[in-house]
């Protein structure tokens, strides 16, 4: 007997395959970062640069879903290292969330950057929509691998003399959002929290209100495919670059010694918003994340649904995650260009 659901993901992803973006115009990416509990938001910026080095993006902004002054910094290092130091920059401002961090105080005292003061850093909301507003339509890809406290701001700002109003700046600049959060488990999946969701529930009034109101395609990157849980992990080929590489420095001060290897949320859901599924994930069904306040969810498959999230392919022993991992170890340890 055939199995539906089998033949409905194989005829999804391969409707949602795409070739990398090498072969066509670079991707417009706004990253938005923790960048201060996890070592794998550093790497995610490793993959990031690489991509963009190689002529598959370009990162026209960059911001910061915490309170950390620090946070920012490490941001900037990380592009300045890869000779992108005039990426504008942005952060949360007033009202966010503040962890403590292994590595972004030690990083923003041994590397050169230039955020020296919280007064001198524009909101990354007013940012966003500044920066969006000079792209062409449905040319940006958004890309969160942290809280959507930004996110949230951006779609609340009002309309004025001199702009529309975030939300339809949103509507009409970005094509999709990357959001990696969620633990999609079962069909249809359905979350208890069980496996975490930091992303999610350290801002959950920004998850509800976001995951509710915004206006283009999601792809959500889950945890059971990349996170904890997943079984793909990177970092120890880190070792082997140089030493002053920054990204390193994060690996190393988060592993407390020589970098180790961790898993790979935050790298996979760069990858995906550049290069798309091509051969290391499928993509569900069309649908849309039943969220309550308590962040937990049911998904409900419908064809008019905006949303879906990334699933493993077929993963006999090991084969694929192992697939993930050579791919995404190629970008991470990639040398910065020139």
């Amino acid at each position: 007997m055939i199995d539906l659901r089998i033949v409905r993901i194989l005829w999804v992803a391969s409707v949602w395959m795409v070739t990398p973006a090498s072969a066509a115009a670079p991707v417009n990416v706004i990253f938005d970062t923790d960048m201060e509990t996890d070592c794998d938001d550093g790497g995610a910026m490793a993959i990031l640069h690489s991509l963009a080095d190689l002529g598959e993006c370009e990162i026209i902004a960059c911001g910061t879903s915490v309170l950390t002054l620090d946070a920012l910094a490490t941001v900037d290092v990380i592009n300045r290292y890869r000779g992108r130091s005039n990426i504008p920059l942005g952060k949360v401002k007033d009202q966010g969330v503040r962890q403590k961090s292994k590595f972004t105080r030690q990083i923003a005292a041994e590397f050169t950057h230039r955020v020296k003061s919280e007064s001198d850093i524009p909101d990354a909301a007013h940012l966003y929509r500044d920066v969006l507003a000079q792209q062409p339509n449905h040319s940006v890809v958004m890309i969160t691998v942290g809280y959507l406290t930004n996110l949230r701001n951006l779609i609340a700002l009002p309309a004025s003399d001199q702009h529309a109003s975030g939300l339809d700046v949103v509507r009409a600049k970005v094509s999709k959002y990357v959001c990696m959060g969620g633990n999609f488990i079962g069909y249809p999946p359905k979350d208890d929290l069980s496996l975490g969701n930091v992303n999610f529930c350290r801002d959950a009034d920004s998850a509800f209100d976001v995951l509710h109101r915004w206006p283009t395609e999601i792809v959500f990157a889950g945890r059971e495919v990349c996170s904890v849980p997943s079984g793909v992990r990177v970092g120890e080929s880190l070792r082997g670059v140089p030493a002053d590489n920054p990204v390193r420095r994060i690996y190393e001060l988060y592993s407390g010694g020589k970098a180790g290897d961790r898993h790979v949320a935050d790298l996979a859901a760069v990858l995906y918003a550049v290069r798309g599924t091509t051969d290391c994930w499928d993509i569900s069904a069309p649908g849309k994340l039943k969220l309550e306040r308590d962040m937990k969810f049911e998904w409900e498959f419908t064809s008019e649904g905006k949303q879906r999230y990334l699933l493993k392919k077929d993963n006999e022993n090991g084969k694929n995650d192992r697939h993930v991992e050579a791919t995404l170890n190629k970008l991470l340890i990639q040398p910065r260009a020139g």
